[in-house]
């Protein structure tokens, strides 16, 4: 079947840095801080490393976005998109959601994708055409029609208070039912199998959402930026049921 290999290539890798991540948990010495401020471990680099290591084996020819490594480009117009270990303030902390995600962009569009939550011990996984399923078992959106009915997560909205992108989340976040914090790709998750409606991120990278804009799209919700465009490269994204979706957007026009 299409993507069959990818997508089993894909939770290969994905297992093995969430291998990494339990196996080095509460045994790190080398912490950095980026150009952004975020942490970065020896923990997260084994982890891309694992990662590389496994997709180029069986697929040497495409190319590689990983969060810690950069771009490599390939020569078969496909790329893999990875972020070996998201959420490593959680991880430091001892958080469990921290994860492993991996995804496949082919012609611009996300044919694959797998999260990993080791410490969780839940893996979203989805290929294009194929549904979306956790540990084994398919999973779907919720069917939540009214936003004061909806519980949803958000991050972004401090760093962006004095920009209208940031008033329009507040506004929205007094309209929904309850709101969390964001808990990294945990909240994706809990987008695509229904325990949450809504979810929006306005500082979000490639890496961080690729994996599950392919996953909720499969469990039968919908993933924009915040004017609606599919991409998973304009730092906004906005995750929803669906139904919610242009309810949704209609606080960010």
């Amino acid at each position: 079947m299409l993507y069959d290999q990818e997508l089993n290539i894909c939770i290969k890798a994905a297992l093995s840095a969430g291998g990494i991540q339990l196996k080095y948990k509460n045994r790190i010495h080398k912490i950095k801080k980026k150009q952004d401020s975020s942490p970065v471990s020896e923990v997260d680099k084994k982890c891309e490393i694992a990662i590389r290591e496994i997709i180029f084996k069986h697929f040497p020819h495409d190319g590689f976005l990983g969060e810690e490594t950069g771009e490599e480009k390939g020569t078969s117009g496909r790329k893999w998109i990875v972020d070996p270990l998201d959420g490593t303030r959680p991880y430091l902390r001892g958080i469990p959601t921290h994860s492993a995600l991996i995804a496949l962009e082919e012609n611009g569009d996300i044919v694959c994708g797998c999260m990993h939550l080791p410490a969780l011990k839940e893996t979203y996984w989805a290929k294009k055409g194929g549904g979306a399923f956790l540990n084994n078992s398919k999973i779907h959106v919720s069917k939540t029609k009214n936003l004061s009915l909806a519980i949803g997560s958000v991050f972004g909205f401090i760093e962006n208070q004095h920009k209208s992108s940031g008033k329009a989340l507040i506004s929205l976040m007094k309209k929904l039912d309850y709101v969390y914090g964001f808990m990294d790709a945990y909240s994706y998750g809990c987008i695509a199998c229904g325990k949450l409606d809504v979810c929006i991120n306005l500082l979000d990278m490639p890496w961080d959402c690729a994996a599950a804009a392919c996953i909720i799209k499969e469990a039968g919700g919908k993933f924009s930026d915040l004017k609606g465009n599919f991409s998973i490269y304009n730092k906004s994204t906005v995750v929803t049921n669906g139904i919610l979706h242009n309810q949704v957007l209609n606080y960010f026009q």
